[in-house]
């Protein structure tokens, strides 16, 4: 083929491409009279917005625009258009731009007027024939995603009634055009009504199943309601004894009785971790520990731990054992500390014990114990001390608790709130009251934005300042408490910067975080705190207080955190800043 014959084909085949390029490139797509913001959810559906290169001559572009008009007639149907009317055409082919329009006439935005539900199956069981009966509230939107919500609110109540098989069949609106109202109609199987049987257990090798059976949240007989197994499956994943949990309900015998399927994965029974830790005030840190589940195969949990830092060193051995017939647990301890902050050096041994009990569905925690504890305690103040002293305690700590937090190390949502008293006797006589409350909201599109806040309050009756012993005094400052301020030094202080303590304190913390992409927050803060030499704060003495701003990478273990805090009420012993990393979130 000759020089001339190739150019000749070649100009031919761009001449013969050159109108499926301008197509590809240059065609614009028109929601013409869509009402609100249904044109922006249509740019997110049709294949003509989505797929823009993927069409590129004017031919296809007309026949994926007829094929998207079913796509936006659900679309306004599903919005509550029920009477909307959608044509498409292809303008400007003479043109530079093409212009793909799908032409709308809504018609009117319908209202859901009443609600019929309707069941497939027979049964001879009363079953809720409305949403009143089902004592279920209801949207009157006419939207597709409301009824889907008020058909899974109803679905919802027919399992709390005892029929743990009810499923969704269908969902419709019956439009009446007359007056722009229609009827929605759920439809749905409801099967048999059961009552609650035993558990059936698989995969339960160590574990001694009468101890799994111990923890159900119902009684035999009962009526067959989801929610208890929900509550169940948390009850086994509190244990830490399994890596997967499988909870369903069984089949209906011929008596209506249900059991409970129950299908685990153990995990092993030993556990080593580590934590590291580093902030100006308190240096490098460290923790090392080891756990053992299910010592006696019951749910039993014993723990060795080791943790360093610049200011304190310890060991303890903690054992705990679930008790279900509470339900709560038994615990005891054993640990060891060596003190040396900038106010006392102090070595420690205390051994105790004591009992939990769970109330409200686990949210509420009550704590009753008892503690042995002797400490050789070395002050390094000059002043409001009684000088060097080797103590004898027995105390009785008490607390409250509670907690609807998730996942601890990613806290997203739910509140934590405690009180505990704690009356010490033996070397002397007093008692400690605390109260600590935190909490988190989230807002913006996937909870991108979240508002944290953190208070503490403590108080000391029974002891004036002076003879109260420097290691029981109530301190405040660093990366838990008052950030920008070093380890303990928020209060008194002496004129080399040793703090001195008190026998009450306030701490406030608010911190704002926005997770700017997957795996990556920026967060930032402002902490506040005082520190009283009265038995309870009086809320009018000098807050210090720090402000700084943090990043947070959101590992596959949890947040590391890394903040940067300044004191904004700074003395002349303080440094003009503090750093802190760790892992978890501060609240």
């Amino acid at each position: 083929m000759t020089k001339f014959a190739i150019a000749f084909l070649s100009s031919l085949g761009a001449v013969a491409l050159a109108p499926h390029a301008r197509a590809a490139d240059n065609y614009a797509v028109v929601y013409e009279g869509a009402p609100g913001d249904i044109a922006d959810k249509l740019k997110r559906l049709t294949n003509l917005s989505l797929e823009r290169r993927a069409y590129p001559t004017a031919a296809a572009i007309r026949r994926m625009g007829i094929e998207d008009l079913a796509i936006v007639k659900r679309a306004l149907t599903a919005a509550g258009y029920y009477a909307a009317d959608v044509e498409f055409r292809l303008e400007g082919e003479s043109e530079e731009k093409l212009r793909a329009v799908f032409d709308i006439k809504a018609g009117p935005l319908f209202t859901i007027s009443s609600h019929r539900i309707v069941y497939e199956d027979d049964q001879n069981f009363a079953r809720p024939e409305s949403f009143d009966e089902a004592n279920v509230g209801f949207s009157g939107d006419a939207d597709g995603a409301a009824l889907a919500k008020n058909q899974q609110a109803f679905l919802a109540a027919l399992w709390s009634r005892g029929f743990p098989g009810a499923q969704i069949v269908a969902r419709r609106a019956d439009a009446r055009l007359e007056d722009g109202t229609a009827e929605a109609v759920y439809t749905f199987k409801s099967g048999a009504r059961a009552v609650f049987d035993g558990v059936d257990i698989e995969g339960a090798e160590i574990t001694n199943e009468s101890f799994l059976e111990k923890l159900k949240t119902w009684e035999e007989g009962e009526i067959f309601d989801r929610a208890r197994l929900v509550a169940y499956r948390d009850r086994l994943g509190a244990t830490g004894l399994f890596s997967s949990i499988e909870v369903a309900p069984g089949q209906i015998n011929d008596d209506g009785q249900a059991p409970v399927q129950v299908t685990v994965a153990e995990r092993k029974r030993r556990t080593i971790g580590a934590g590291v830790s580093y902030s100006t005030s308190q240096g490098p840190g460290g923790r090392l520990f080891l756990d053992y589940r299910n010592l006696f195969h019951e749910g039993e949990r014993a723990r060795t731990q080791i943790e360093a830092s610049g200011v304190s060193q310890s060991i303890s051995f903690d054992i705990i054992k679930p008790l279900p017939a509470l339900p709560g647990s038994t615990f005891a301890n054993l640990a060891f500390t060596n003190d040396t902050t900038d106010a006392f050096t102090a070595r420690s041994l205390e051994i105790s014990g004591g009992f939990a009990k769970k109330w409200f569905d686990d949210r509420f925690e009550t704590r009753a114990g008892l503690g042995l504890e002797t400490s050789k305690v070395k002050p390094k103040l000059q002043t409001l001390t009684t000088g060097e002293e080797r103590n004898y305690f027995i105390s009785v700590p008490l607390s409250a608790t509670w907690n609807t937090e998730d996942d601890p190390l990613f806290l997203r949502k739910g509140v934590r709130a405690s009180i505990s008293a704690t009356p010490y006797f033996g070397s002397d006589q007093f008692t400690r009251l605390e109260a600590v409350a935190r909490s988190r909201v989230h807002f913006g599109g996937d909870d991108r934005f979240t508002l944290a806040g953190r208070i503490r309050i403590a108080a000391t009756t029974g002891l004036a300042l002076r003879t109260l012993p420097v290691n029981k005094r109530v301190f405040s400052g660093g990366g838990s408490s008052v950030r920008g301020y070093d380890y303990q030094s928020v209060g008194p202080i002496e004129a080399d910067g040793a703090p001195i303590g008190g026998r009450s304190a306030v701490e406030t913390a608010l911190e704002a975080r926005a997770r700017i992409f997957k795996r990556l927050e920026l967060a930032a803060f402002v902490d506040a705190g005082a520190v009283y030499a009265e038995s309870f704060p009086d809320f009018d003495g000098d807050y210090l207080v720090g402000a700084g701003a943090g990043v947070r990478y959101l590992s596959m273990i949890g947040p590391i955190r890394l903040d940067f805090a300044v004191p904004l009420d700074k003395r002349p012993t303080d440094r003009d800043f503090q750093i802190y990393i760790s892992l978890g979130q501060p609240f």
